[in-house]
């Protein structure tokens, strides 16, 4: 006899493997085994991510020197080669192929975008290449020409000219493509944010869903102090138009914005900084505001001490005779051994973590504010803390453990009388137990998700709602890897920005890309559901769609006019379609699944379910706004459930389903009785509930 069960929720997210035998545990009937390319609402529905727009590719700054051809200086000129007046030129008098080469510091093995204007051409050919590495192709007309080669151990860059070659370069410009990148959200306002990309000693800005440029249509960028190898120990605070930045052998920072193109770095001018900020003692590497204070902590030469400006003047830290409690203050914590202090965050007290515990700072009572002669520390947890600031969801902070895995909230407890630190991460180990996590961001709209990087480079999620007891994790691939995340307010949800590697044509490359709003449309139309995508909205329908150029050679999953195309190949840039339509959205194809954990209960005569042999004869799968479906018992058994009806108009998009679809289950007894979901269309996908019809053997 068969029995309907109901799993009403998908709250719990991905549990791991070795929960399999804990049945007896609430979240177990909420858990699943994966939940790859999904995520779990706080109402207990499972939904499939949206793709990721593609927005620029990350290049580096230009490396050549400002002026570089305006004379001859620091170039080394073969026959017929001269620089002047912002050109080179090439006269034509050499007997063979002669050179123009400048040392710019190029690195071995990495590739470089060499851009350049061919003018006054009258014969021969002009090529270009990084050090000793491959050339471009020949170039023998006038024109602008962007190539890239792979640096060779030289350093430098090359022009050569054949024999005959007599013309001028000019416009020059070399790049790092593929550079080491951090992304940092900018929030001047919930109106007003930008992302910030610091690449080695450049940085370039986002607003909108595209690149700021200036009046001419070229990005604003904006000299950086920080190389490539520095990116990963910055850490800021902002206040309004002004970002505080601080690096532990860098001295501090601030980068203020004054309009939307005009910005500008530069060294905080203290007044009475603290004597041990030097060149030999090192510079804070910690960051925050507190009761108008701005605060620094943890130098290489004092790793537990505090320093706090003047109260309501954030770059003086004077100290009058006799002391004022307005006045600057400095305070090293007290520990049995030394625990370098990791972060601080800023609540109803300083909240520090130390590589052996979590502590506050406060005034002198809890009524008074922190003063240089009413200060008081305690210590109140030993977990230890990773260098990664913590996120802060509603009054909690959650941080990382010293060791980068283990994800804990910190949070009061009236119980304890103390803050206490629970692990969250211990329903879901698997995820982190070989990687750690070096990076994350969280999303407060429209779901509250964390965003977390592994150093695999696989992105992590974890849907957090204390308040509704919502721990769920999730796991997000796609075709490469994530490097670096933020979020910024947005019009409607938080939006989500990304740096993702990609691997084009053989060359490694990486995108700023933005994950699409939460679908919510009637129709499919709007539906995206592909990553480093594009979308093309026109008002006359049209076969062939261009500026694919970053995915050159890839092939794309298409949506047109709501309905699922054949997959094609991007070639020069473009893609053709066997018949026209208006709205296209193209881009890289995912899959995401759904799989249950072993079902518990069915049993007739009581007792377990577990171990005995089960069949399930068919799944109702209850779906809201979804399209496109494959259920099986396993990745290799699915069948794709047909949702096109007699009502549809032939070549159309099919209506979007919600309610319950019944699939039959073609499988005999087995003892585990999962079931399978998967959406590998560029489709919508949310599952509410699945009511299996199961009967166990007795």
């Amino acid at each position: 006899m068969s029995v309907s069960m109901i799993m009403t929720n998908f709250s719990a997210g991905e549990l791991s493997p070795r929960l399999g035998g804990r049945v007896d545990l609430a979240k177990y009937s909420n858990g699943l085994s994966l939940l790859e390319n999904m995520f779990t609402h706080p109402h207990g529905g499972a939904s499939r991510r949206t793709g990721f727009r593609f927005i620029q590719e990350v290049v580096g700054r230009d490396l050549m020197p400002a002026g570089s051809l305006n004379s001859q200086s620091g170039w080394i000129a073969g026959t017929g080669w001269s620089v002047s007046a912002s050109k080179a030129l090439c006269s034509g008098a050499q007997n063979g192929e002669s050179i123009l080469s400048r040392d710019i510091g190029l690195a071995e093995g990495k590739v470089y975008e060499i851009s350049f204007k061919v003018s006054d051409f009258s014969a021969g050919s002009v090529t270009v290449s990084a050090g000793n590495g491959t050339v471009s192709e020949p170039v023998t007309a006038d024109g602008t020409y962007t190539f890239r080669s792979e640096s060779g151990a030289s350093k430098h860059i090359n022009i050569i000219a054949d024999a005959d070659f007599k013309g001028a370069v000019e416009n020059f410009y070399v790049q790092e493509t593929n550079p080491q990148v951090r992304l940092f959200p900018f929030e001047f306002s919930t109106e007003q944010a930008y992302v910030l990309e610091f690449t080695d000693k450049n940085i370039r800005i986002f607003k909108n869903g595209g690149i700021v440029v200036d009046g001419d249509g070229n990005p604003v960028e904006i000299s950086s102090p920080y190389t490539e190898k520095d990116l990963d120990r910055i850490r800021y605070t902002q206040s309004a138009d002004v970002m505080y930045l601080v690096h532990p052998e860098i001295q501090p920072y601030k980068l203020s914005r004054t309009s939307h193109v005009d910005w500008k770095m530069e060294l905080i001018p203290f007044s009475s900084p603290p004597s041990d900020w030097n060149s030999s003692k090192g510079y804070p590497s910690c960051i925050t505001f507190f009761e108008e204070r701005l605060c620094f902590a943890a130098s290489p030469e004092k790793p537990q001490t505090v320093w706090m400006s003047k109260s309501g003047s954030y770059e003086d830290f004077g100290v009058s005779d006799p002391v004022v409690d307005d006045d600057a203050c400095t305070y090293t914590l007290s520990a049995d051994q030394v625990n370098a202090i990791r972060w601080m965050v800023s609540s109803k007290k300083l909240i520090m973590g130390t590589s052996g515990g979590e502590w506050w700072l406060a005034g002198g009572s809890t009524a008074d504010s922190v003063t240089p002669e009413s200060v008081m520390v305690r210590r109140e947890t030993t977990h230890g803390s990773s260098s990664i600031s913590p996120v802060v969801v509603g009054g909690i902070m959650i941080f990382l453990q010293r060791e980068g895995r283990t994800i804990r909230e910190l949070s009061y407890s009236f119980e304890a009388d103390g803050y206490i630190a629970p692990d969250l991460t211990i329903l879901a180990e698997h995820l982190t137990r070989t990687n750690s996590i070096k990076e994350w961001a969280y999303q407060q709209s429209p779901d509250s998700i964390i965003w977390m990087v592994r150093d695999d480079g696989i992105l992590l999620g974890l849907t957090y709602q204390r308040e509704h007891e919502v721990v769920g994790f999730h796991r997000h691939l796609t075709d490469g890897k994530f490097c670096s995340v933020c979020t910024i307010p947005g019009p409607t949800q938080e939006e989500f920005w990304a740096v993702i590697e990609r691997e084009v044509g053989g060359i490694k490359r990486k995108y700023v890309e933005r994950m699409d709003n939460q679908f919510s449309s009637e129709n499919s139309v709007d539906a995206f559901f592909v990553d480093s995508g594009l979308s093309y909205n026109q008002k006359l329908a049209d076969t062939v769609f261009s500026g694919l150029d970053h995915l050159e050679g890839k092939t794309v999953s298409i949506l047109a006019d709501g309905a699922v195309r054949p997959d094609v190949v991007v070639k020069n840039g473009s893609i053709t379609l066997a018949s026209p339509a208006k709205t296209v959205h193209a881009g890289l194809s995912y899959v995401s699944n759904l799989k249950t954990l072993r079902l518990e209960g069915g049993s007739m005569n009581g007792g377990t379910a577990q171990g005995r042999m089960k069949r399930i004869s068919h799944v109702t799968v209850r779906l809201f706004q979804s399209l496109g479906l494959l259920v099986g018992y396993d990745g290799d058994h699915l069948e794709r459930a047909p949702f096109r009806t007699s009502a549809d108009k032939v070549g159309g998009a099919p209506s979007l389903f919600s309610g319950d679809y019944e699939v039959k289950f073609n499988r005999g007894y087995d003892r585990d009785g999962q079931i399978y979901i998967r959406q590998d269309q560029p489709l919508p996908m949310t599952v509410l509930a699945l009511i299996p019809e199961v009967s166990v053997y007795s």
